[in-house]
């Protein structure tokens, strides 16, 4: 189908879907559309979307051969959008709820529905998962707000990272295609927004020192490099195909890249193998030379969901099993040294200014702290709808004086702001 086309089905689709909820309800036939007369959506009702179905962690966007590099011409039917021109700065009204969205009780922030126990499939697939819950403390972390999402669409769709600037800016990405990365205050006002499509799949999101953003493309098997005008300056890896790396006969493969690391000397870090095809975790240059990778396969059964990566200041790689519980360190060049084993899924690893390690633990619902012996020392929120809960705590980043903490979630699709208590 020519691009054009593909452009003008896109852009119909988003404007009834804006119409509709504009309008105070879903659009017709679209997930959590309500008869006439009917008291409300069920519990765990989140706001549509245009390229993600409500409460999955699924879809992409644009197909691989036409994403877009900023600032070149672009095919027929997608212009260049000028960096910042999509997105304007929130206003000042009030925002009012739809009114098929049931608020939270008072006190509570959330818009996606009343604080409450799992219940059916939910708390099905919780148990089913054998669901740990740490005999820890439970952190002083406070709940406070999230950004909204972009006026003029349907809701957040997929929040998967984020990640804060120098200047205390935040960087937001989604699996949205026209809103994909975002900036941010820290009180949630949006700046503006990168041209879109430059990513079919954005899964992991980190800034280098020099505030560049670096972006894991899921489904187009890439790693993306721009700066803050979004420009793209550097892709790794061949889009649109998967395999396994040979840098010997040229064959420059991923498949399914999850996260980026970032080495004292700026060398860079990808986790690979989402799918259990190539678990494997590869470093390169900060130019984007392959230096060398390593296997991270496992024998026997199980399966290996390589998800997250971070390297602390002394050069160590940990490297996120999401499936297995597990975080594997490594020297440099791939020399496995220990493992910590943990209860929960192990979704998204940070590593903060104070030198302490945090895990973001996906559908496990809650961040946990964990201390460089593996030993979980706390935790944060629990697994649900609510304003103090996660559907899937992905990735997380804290700021520079450890006092505020932002969470994506890409099932409850928000962004969760938390402050440190006393």
């Amino acid at each position: 189908m020519k691009p054009w086309i593909i452009g003008l089905v896109l852009g119909l689709t988003a404007t009834t879907m804006v119409a509709a909820q504009q309008a105070g309800a879903p659009p017709a036939g679209a997930p959590g559309a309500r008869p006439a007369g009917a008291g409300g959506p069920p519990r765990g009702y989140r706001p549509p979307n245009i390229t993600n179905m409500p409460g999955t962690d699924s879809g992409s966007g644009m197909p691989c051969d036409m994403l877009t590099t900023y600032g070149e011409k672009q095919p027929a039917g997608w212009p260049a959008v000028p960096y910042g021109k999509n997105a304007p700065p929130r206003t000042d009204a009030p925002f009012k709820l739809p009114d098929y969205v049931t608020p939270a009780p008072a006190g509570a922030n959330s818009t996606l529905g009343a604080a409450g126990p799992l219940t059916g499939k939910d708390s099905e697939g919780a148990k089913a998962r054998g669901l740990v819950i740490p005999d820890v403390p439970e952190l002083p972390w406070k709940f406070v707000e999230q950004p909204e999402a972009p006026r003029g669409t349907p809701g957040w769709a997929n929040t998967n990272s984020v990640q804060m600037l120098k200047s205390g800016n935040l960087i937001v990405t989604q699996r949205n295609a026209m809103f994909q990365i975002m900036e941010y205050t820290q009180d949630g006002r949006l700046i503006r927004a990168i041209d879109p499509n430059l990513v079919a799949r954005p899964h992991g999101m980190r800034l280098d020192k020099d505030d560049n953003i670096w972006i894991t493309d899921q489904a187009c098997n890439s790693v993306v490099k721009i700066d803050t005008t979004g420009k793209v300056l550097l892709r790794i890896g061949t889009s649109g195909k998967t395999g396994i790396w040979d840098e010997a006969k040229g064959e420059r493969l991923f498949s399914e890249p999850t996260d980026i690391g970032f080495g004292p000397n700026g060398d860079v870090y990808v986790s690979n193998g989402h799918g259990n095809g190539d678990p494997r975790v590869f470093r390169f240059d900060k130019n984007g030379k392959y230096i060398t990778s390593w296997d991270m396969k496992r024998e026997g059964k199980g399966q290996t969901i390589i998800h997250t990566i971070a390297v602390n200041k002394k050069g160590e790689v940990f490297v996120g099993d999401r499936e297995l519980h597990q975080i594997k360190v490594y020297d440099s060049n791939g020399k496995y040294l220990r493992m910590m084993q943990l209860d929960n899924l192990i979704c998204g690893l940070y590593i903060d200014s104070k030198d302490q390690l945090w895990v973001a633990t996906g559908m496990d619902g809650m961040v946990l702290r964990v201390g460089w012996d593996g030993k979980v020392l706390g935790r944060i929120g629990k697994l649900g709808w609510g304003a103090n809960e996660f559907g899937e705590a992905h990735y997380m980043t804290i700021s520079p004086d450890g006092k505020t903490m932002w969470v994506t979630d890409t099932v409850n699709n928000n962004v969760k702001k938390l402050v440190l208590g006393s």
